[in-house]
């Protein structure tokens, strides 16, 4: 007899059937959450954290055969997981192919190491979000989630205050993108628990910002109708005519600014469909917009008709977990923070950009990298941040930082 939760399973998004998976777990309903789990992994072309699980429900079931098929597709993702520690794998600890599988998974979080230090910041309690090159003016601006400010920092990491902290409804500032052509620096600020003086009275609040490139000063604001509810509009992309795109981590929607001159977001995807959508990346044509969906994979945006379908990709891919996204010479470049080990991808489209053929990895588990989050290309040279300092925020939403924490690194890779 079918799972009462599995009954309306064929009306589900992925997101939902791997919510239904949480749930048939959650209830010891095993084979429930095996078909949610199967059907997600089918319908996103291969999804990590369902194979991880899937091998973990067979081994409870005593299918060596399933368990041992989903941990070689986990290993062949690049992803580790230390099984060999792991006591519902104890029974297949003596076979052999569990063996190579397990060796195979531990190796998978060994370092990577190609980039170089740029530069090093000196304030471990800034809790750097996001980056962006400011051309013109030979400079990187830098946001700053916990202490609620944008820093302007030269090429030999000399920084200062560019958008001070302490403005009027100005709280966590998350994204920044830049507009070159009408002068403008877009970023995006939230009203949560890991900005320094949050006020409860604020909470949920999330505006879209525009600033002088010149002078820092605020010249636009877009805020999200407030429902009583947390919103985080957070990353953002600017395409070639001045629109702004930006995703809410927190609330699921991708919104809209048509251009410099007009007066409010509009809805290019609805709230609910993505679980928690990071950066967005135009296309080279500007049709199509390409978003990281933190739970689920890349999702990619129709903007003419505003249909959507999952980016095509290798099943051994595992596209989860991805912040930060950019487009660079018909390849995606992703930075990896929501999986073990935190990675830096690229990730070689086809000719005609509509699917993803083959990937690797450029940076993975190096003591700079810790908790990386975005970057930016300048010419043939990918800079990103390293040691965010977003493995120091917990559950509640706190930045912890001991006398012993990292500042920030921003680190630089070679675009060959």
């Amino acid at each position: 007899m079918a799972s009462a939760s599995f009954a309306n399973l064929k009306d589900q998004t992925a997101l939902d059937r791997l919510r239904t998976a949480q749930a048939c777990l959650g209830s010891h309903d095993l084979e429930g959450a095996k078909l949610a789990l199967e059907d997600a992994d089918r319908m996103l072309g291969g999804h990590a954290g369902s194979m991880s699980a899937l091998a973990s429900i067979a081994t409870r079931q005593s299918d060596t055969k399933d368990a041992l098929l989903w941990l070689d597709r986990l290993a062949a993702t690049g992803l580790s997981r230390n099984v060999e520690k792991e006591e519902s794998f104890a029974r297949l600890k003596s076979n052999p192919q569990f063996q190579s599988i397990a060796t195979r998974l531990k190796a998978n979080g060994d370092p990577i190491a190609n980039a170089t230090v740029a530069f090093r910041l000196s304030d471990p309690a800034l809790l750097a979000e996001d980056v962006v090159w400011d051309a013109p003016r030979h400079r990187f601006l830098i946001s700053s989630v916990h202490e609620g400010k944008i820093i302007a920092v030269d090429p030999q990491g000399v920084a200062s205050d560019f958008v001070p902290a302490g403005a009027k409804d100005l709280w966590s500032i998350y994204g920044l993108a830049i507009d070159g052509k009408h002068n403008r620096l877009w970023a995006t600020t939230a009203a949560g628990p890991e900005f320094a003086n949050f006020q409860l009275a604020d909470s949920g609040r999330t505006a879209l910002l525009g600033y002088d490139l010149k002078n820092g000063k605020q010249v636009a604001r877009f805020d999200l109708p407030p429902d009583g509810k947390r919103h985080v509009l957070g990353d953002l992309t600017v395409g070639a005519e001045g629109a702004v795109y930006v995703s809410e981590s927190i609330g699921g929607g991708v919104y809209r600014l048509a251009g410099p001159k007009a007066s409010a977001l509009d809805t290019v995807l609805a709230p609910h469909f993505l679980g928690s959508p990071q950066m967005p990346a135009l296309t080279a044509d500007g049709r199509s917009l390409v978003v990281a969906d933190y739970p689920q994979g890349l999702f990619v945006i129709d903007l003419a008709g505003r249909g959507g379908h999952w980016l095509p990709k290798p099943h051994s891919l595992a596209t989860t977990g991805i912040d930060g996204l950019y487009l660079y010479e018909n390849r995606l470049i992703g930075i990896q923070n929501g999986t073990s080990p935190h990675r830096v991808l690229e990730m070689q489209l086809a000719p005609d950009s509509t699917q993803v053929v083959t990937w690797h990895v450029l940076e993975q588990a190096t003591p700079d990298l810790g908790e990386p989050n975005h970057g930016v290309v300048v010419d043939r040279d990918f800079y990103f941040i390293g040691n965010s300092g977003w493995d120091r925020v917990g559950d509640d939403g706190m930045l912890k930082t001991p006398s012993d924490a990292k500042a920030p690194v921003l680190l630089k890779l070679r675009l060959d």
